[in-house]
């Protein structure tokens, strides 16, 4: 699936390690870190689902604030743990 992703326009952020409220945090990827703040957040399913809000860490493989947007819910997020979230 990964490669149909990339096919579409998305890149891979990381992968969402711990879901509190509304935010995510997602342990990214080798990213470039000054172009992703205020990047629209997908799934795999190109589900969107926030905005990157902070990034944080080693500069290689950083940490990533996510803010929910306000549609989603919790129960939704939650199920995101441990799964792989990209950017457009």
């Amino acid at each position: 699936m990964t490669r149909k992703v990339k096919e579409h326009g998305l890149r891979g952020l990381g992968t969402v390690l711990h879901v509190m409220g509304n935010k995510l945090i997602a342990k990214g990827g080798r990213i470039k870190v000054e172009r992703i703040i205020n990047s629209v957040v997908m799934t795999e399913k190109r589900r969107k689902i926030g905005k990157v809000y902070d990034v944080f860490g080693p500069v290689n493989r950083p940490y990533i604030g996510i803010k929910a947007f306000k549609g989603v819910k919790e129960e939704e997020l939650k199920r995101l743990a441990n799964k792989r979230i990209f950017v457009l």
